[in-house]
């Protein structure tokens, strides 16, 4: 049986990219190497800015939605960021039936993921950065 990852992982700094390589994520095994992979990941990279690829994806069960919310804590828990990108519209549309839409941010490509992630932590920074000024003053 191949150990192969079902996530590979790039960075674009200060993102990192998570691509789900399996066109759909169903079965039980799938499912726990999908939410070990992305959690060792995450343990290993505390304060991850992680934009989770979703383009190669025609489907996935329930059971990852679970996954992607026990991500989403970790990450939120060690001080980063987890957003979504290029979901089709059929998992686009069980996300807003579950309201996981609002708790997820997506975005509609992974180009348009990269460029608007980046730009609202630099807007984070910037408005850290005033209000630092603002307090010494």
């Amino acid at each position: 049986m191949s150990e192969q990852s079902l996530v590979v992982f790039s960075e674009d700094p200060p993102i990192t990219i998570g691509r789900i390589r399996a066109a759909s994520v169903l079965d039980a095994i799938n499912v726990t190497n999908f939410g070990s992979d992305l959690a060792n990941y995450v343990e290993k990279h505390p304060g991850l800015y992680l934009l989770l690829d979703f383009e190669d994806v025609d489907y996935l069960s329930s059971a990852v939605l679970t996954e992607l919310l026990r991500i989403n804590k970790l990450i939120t828990e060690s001080g980063g960021l987890f957003r979504l990108c290029a979901l089709n519209p059929d998992i686009r549309k069980v996300f807003e039936i579950t309201n996981l839409d609002k708790l997820f941010v997506i975005y509609e490509s992974l180009d348009d993921g990269v460029r608007k992630f980046k730009r609202s932590l630099d807007i984070e920074a910037q408005q850290s950065a005033w209000d630092d000024m603002n307090k010494k003053l």
